[in-house]
């Protein structure tokens, strides 16, 4: 079967074009540390390993070089990018800046109404992160995140958010495949869904707030300064 990449885990290709399939399983081989930063790819020897042409995934590396994952490479292929830690501390940054008062203002109006499909996207959530398989964590960690600020009804928030996560979440998360830390983290999701449900909306915001934290914490492997 086409698009599939030895020992990728619970990647799931229906309804997807070649070039949206390449680009998720590329980007899941760079966060298990298959495709390593500082070493230079070509275009080919990918395509080979998906057992697809050239052109989709051609198309989805410069996908992931206009989100800042990787560098293209004229006539040459691509490195995947190493960001600066201030780089990435301004990410967290704007993205605390955007989610932590998005999930204040939606639980205050209360604008979800029906949490169990963000329940069941939760559990999901939690059972890739348990198995450590980054193809069906991170399409389904992103879809919760998405679908919960969906619910303000602004499509250029969510296009910022959606880049803003693809530049930062890359970092860190190979290390804690399967740990308690991740997996913990992980279950704060269960934790913020109650606060919202409840109608909380600064206990909600505080949650995502410490959420947030571990993309420089927990899962870059480093310490994470105490809630104030």
């Amino acid at each position: 079967m086409p698009l599939t990449w030895n020992d990728t885990p619970g990647e799931s290709v229906a309804r997807q074009s070649y070039r949206e399939q390449a680009a998720r399983i590329i980007r899941a081989q760079i966060i298990s540390g298959r495709i390593e930063p500082g070493s230079l790819y070509s275009i080919g020897e990918i395509a080979e390993k998906l057992n697809v042409s050239i052109t989709p995934v051609r198309e989805a590396l410069h996908d992931l070089a206009r989100e800042g994952l990787i560098e293209m490479r004229r006539n040459r292929g691509f490195l995947v990018r190493t960001p600066s830690g201030q780089e990435l501390d301004e990410i967290v940054q704007i993205r605390a800046m955007l989610e932590v008062s998005a999930v204040r203002e939606i639980t205050e109006r209360g604008l979800v109404t029906d949490f169990a499909p963000l329940r069941q996207l939760s559990r999901r959530t939690m059972v890739f992160a348990e198995a450590g398989e980054w193809v069906g964590f991170l399409d389904t960690d992103r879809e919760f995140h998405l679908s919960l600020l969906a619910a303000l009804g602004n499509p250029k928030l969510l296009e910022l958010v959606g880049s803003l996560r693809d530049q930062s979440r890359l970092f860190g998360l190979d290390k804690m495949a399967g740990s308690p830390d991740f997996v913990e983290s992980t279950r704060e999701h269960e934790l913020l869904l109650d606060a919202m449900e409840e109608g909380d909306p600064e206990r909600a915001a505080s949650i995502m707030a410490q959420h947030l934290r571990h993309v420089r914490g927990v899962w870059a492997g480093e310490s994470e300064p105490e809630q104030s």
